[in-house]
């Protein structure tokens, strides 16, 4: 600590860990202030003590004197220091943080901000995976260097240009693009809506969390698919539900368990397209049954229209929502798995009678998103380049599909057998019983697979012991680079 007068020798200690930083990436200006805030706020330069004048520390320094003169200047705009009349530059007196305040402050019992009941929950829920690009067979990785980016820059500059005429916002997005969606949804899956139904939104989770935060009380029942998407754990904790895990077999979600009185939801989230992880349809008699459910019983079911587009053994099929669900159904689809991850644009087909409530609480939560990547998709997909783009990704990702299951056949034998499915961005690969997948999943992400365990997908139901393998972001180059990391790890866990 110094006394109010100057001591050249005490500054020039004191400004020597200044002198031994590194501060290339940052100009010398910001760095003094930065510095001198810090020996302002832990005490080392106290309230009342005199500094030198900024030619004195410009030639101690040796930087020029126009930097000290704004680094004093932006000491005192922010009240550290105060300059008195032909007296020079002072710490202020009235700063209220003293040397022995600030060394309180740093005790290790320092009292932490205390979270909500809602974080405590969240952190009790099985974590999410890491997702790289970096990584090989990662699922749900879309082929990121077949996307046209020429023809995605034209829409994005062709969108800047109608910005200039844009006045305000929508909370339900923009018109442009919610209208492409509906000419999509009504060509190619059946989906009966108006362009007032479409809700856009920052991805399937944001969309799933906003229809859950409309739908769902504390202790309200969800019925959800099992094994399923463990990203749906958290959306249903935030707003108080109870998950209630509903067994799957080939036919999809079991509507005998879970359509009975006992269970009495609120709510349904399934994915009848193609189950995630195991790419079962839901058959067409439990579809009926679970709208008949949602019908007589006030309830409504979100679907999750979970990789659709890639059907590659037949025409897609007819949404849910479709088969007379218009009234009781949210439909939830996301562009970021068919165009690429950072575009993070999704929606929501909304019940009519639903669409006054939520584009209210749109308007409570954020406003509605950036009317530039949603002008750009709308100019996309007016121009034909995203159904052109989709066509080539499915007949990309079909061969791709199929130069995975051969060449898993010749390298693993019978090690790895596959769980059969119509398409996807995915495979299901059955390891024998009581393989522990998530050692061999571990082991894998060390050398750089992204590939997922089976079992992880679990919730309440006995878990089957698999690898979840994506195949869709990857040239058989780096199939077989994936594969031959592989080939070790399992021959070494199945001996």
């Amino acid at each position: 600590m110094i006394k109010p007068s100057y001591k050249k020798q005490v500054y020039s200690k004191l400004f020597i860990p200044f002198l031994e930083q590194d501060e290339s990436q940052r100009p010398r200006y910001r760095a003094l202030f930065n510095y001198m805030q810090q020996q302002i706020l832990c005490g080392e330069l106290v309230a009342d003590s005199r500094l030198p004048s900024s030619r004195e520390l410009a030639e101690l320094l040796n930087l020029s004197r126009n930097t000290i003169k704004q680094v004093y200047e932006m000491l005192q705009a922010e009240g550290y220091i105060e300059t008195r009349q032909g007296d020079g530059s002072y710490i202020s007196t009235q700063l209220s943080l003293s040397r022995k305040a600030i060394q309180k402050s740093h005790r290790p019992d320092l009292r932490p901000i205390k979270l909500s009941d809602k974080s405590k929950l969240l952190q009790q829920i099985r974590p999410l995976y890491h997702q790289s690009n970096q990584q090989l067979l990662l699922p749900a990785s879309p082929a990121l260097d077949q996307f046209p980016w020429p023809e995605w820059q034209r829409s994005v500059s062709h969108a800047g240009k109608l910005m200039k005429f844009s006045g305000g916002r929508s909370f339900m997005g923009e018109p442009k693009l919610r209208q492409e969606i509906v000419n999509y949804l009504n060509t190619s899956r059946g989906i009966h809506c108006e362009m007032e139904q479409v809700m856009i939104c920052s991805g399937s989770q944001q969309g799933m969390q906003l229809a859950f935060s409309m739908l769902i009380n504390p202790g309200d029942k969800v019925l959800v698919e099992d094994p399923g998407f463990p990203g749906i754990d958290g959306a249903i904790s935030t707003v108080g539900g109870v998950k209630v895990s509903v067994p799957i077999d080939r036919q999809g979600f079991r509507t005998d368990i879970a359509l009975t009185d006992k269970q009495d939801a609120r709510l349904a989230f399934i994915t009848p397209s193609r189950n995630f992880p195991m790419g079962y349809t839901l058959s067409l008699e439990r579809r009926l049954q679970l709208l008949q459910w949602a019908r007589q019983h006030g309830s409504c079911i979100i679907e999750d229209d979970y990789d659709s587009e890639f059907r590659f053994d037949g025409p897609p099929l007819t949404a849910l929502q479709g088969l007379d669900g218009e009234h009781s159904v949210i439909y939830s689809g996301t562009f970021s798995r068919i165009l690429h991850p950072a575009i993070r644009l999704g929606y929501l087909v909304l019940p009519p009678a639903l669409v006054p409530s939520f584009n209210q609480m749109r308007g409570f939560l954020d406003g509605g998103l950036s009317s530039l990547p949603q002008l750009a998709l709308a100019d996309f997909m007016s121009r034909g380049l995203f159904a052109s783009h989709l066509r080539r990704m499915r007949k990309l990702y079909k061969a791709r599909r199929e130069y995975l299951l051969q060449q898993i056949e010749k390298r693993f034998n019978n090690q790895l057998v596959w769980e059969p499915s119509d398409g996807g961005m995915h495979g299901v690969f059955l390891l024998p019983p009581g393989t522990d997948d998530k050692a061999i999943v571990e082991q894998a992400n060390t050398v750089g697979l992204g590939l997922r365990p089976l079992s992880y997908y679990y919730d309440k139901q006995p878990p089957l012991s698999g690898l979840v393998i994506g195949f869709s972001g990857y040239t058989e180059t780096q199939i077989d680079t994936g594969l031959t990391r592989l080939q070790p790890i399992i021959d070494q866990h199945l001996k």
